[in-house]
């Protein structure tokens, strides 16, 4: 094997370190992506039985008003954060379990208020379509934030770029 300076470290070297970068960088990706979806099934397992209770003793278009509330302002804080530079990893997690929570208690609500807005010889038909949003919320919600996400960010660094803005 030849002796390399610091500076000319072989080539199988450079791809080795290169390698080492991007799965470095994956599994801290990974553990805060682990993070903030911990934050956001964690209301799932801790609020579902009591959120359910509190549908069974409150009016449920009541509660279910309620938690959009708390969804809302949730979001809003974090593009309040956001937009003042303030939001950070802890910060996210925080108001995705909030906004988690909310969630919840909307999931449990929606389906037990069904029976008072339908008559029972359409509850399978009703029941159908709550399921058919759930389901297709949960496949078409990640890629549509995905885009969104995408194109925020594309739409953020041209107008941060001092080459893409117009002459004063």
């Amino acid at each position: 094997m030849r002796k390399h300076s610091k500076s000319s470290l072989p080539p199988a070297f450079q791809r080795l370190a290169w390698s080492n970068l991007a799965a470095q960088l994956a599994e801290q990706i990974g553990l805060a992506a682990g993070v903030l979806q911990t934050a956001q099934t964690l209301p799932f397992l801790l609020f579902s039985i009591p959120a359910g209770v509190w549908a069974d003793r409150m009016p449920r278009a009541r509660l279910m008003s309620r938690a959009e509330v708390l969804r809302v302002v949730s979001l809003l804080v974090i593009l309040a954060l956001v937009t003042l530079g303030g939001l950070n990893l802890l910060l996210l997690a925080v108001l995705g379990f909030i906004g988690a929570c909310g969630t919840v208690a909307f999931s449990v609500a929606a389906p037990a208020l069904v029976p008072a807005l339908v008559e029972s010889d359409a509850l399978p038909v009703a029941n159908g379509r709550i399921e058919l949003a759930r389901t297709t919320a949960f496949a078409a919600g990640p890629a549509l934030g995905g885009a969104l996400v995408g194109w925020m960010a594309a739409a953020w660094r041209s107008r941060s770029r001092p080459c893409c803005r117009r002459a004063q």
